[in-house]
């Protein structure tokens, strides 16, 4: 549906209006407006709060499935997955066929930094799937402070240093 807001276009909307009024010759109308939107994110919060106590944990979770009511569920601390399973579904979701290689969810450290072991990629194809892990962490838990890769080392090759026996067929790729 293109009707729908851009959390992140709204978002950046605010700030550079925000910023307008920093600028301009009143410093007392930026100081207002910051406490309105303050007062405004309280008051949807208090909302949010009573909405996703009312529906519970499943609807909860159902309703977190938006794009959008999850940004809003996030900015209130109010999301019913915790960092941990946000992280996992976030990394599921990543297109397997989008880079070569694999990550792994190891864990997040007390400082926030989530680890992270790929397999497999290489080259262009690592830092197209380094660069989609960190979008996806930094999108499902903006909590977090960053995120640290294990590189998990390739299997060696196998190298056939013989002559193949006689009879052996090749299969062919």
């Amino acid at each position: 549906m293109s009707d729908e807001p851009d959390a992140h276009a709204a978002a950046g909307q605010v700030n550079r209006l925000l910023d307008q009024l920093r600028s301009g010759p009143d410093p007392r109308a930026a100081l207002v407006a910051e406490e309105l939107v303050r007062c405004l994110v309280r008051l949807y919060g208090a909302g949010l709060e009573r909405i996703m106590a009312t529906v519970g944990a499943d609807h909860g979770r159902d309703l977190a499935a938006d794009p959008l009511v999850e940004s809003l569920l996030l900015v209130h601390d109010l999301h019913p997955l915790d960092v941990d399973a946000r992280i996992r579904r976030a990394l599921d979701r990543i297109p397997a066929g989008s880079a070569s290689g694999t990550a792994e969810y190891l864990g997040i450290d007390g400082d926030g930094v989530v680890r992270v072991r790929m397999t497999g990629g290489r080259g262009c194809a690592d830092r197209s799937l380094r660069q989609a892990i960190t979008t996806a962490v930094r999108d499902a838990a903006p909590e977090t402070t960053g995120v640290e890769f294990d590189v998990a080392a390739a299997p060696p090759v196998l190298l056939q240093i013989s002559r193949r026996p006689a009879g052996l067929v090749d299969a062919g790729p």
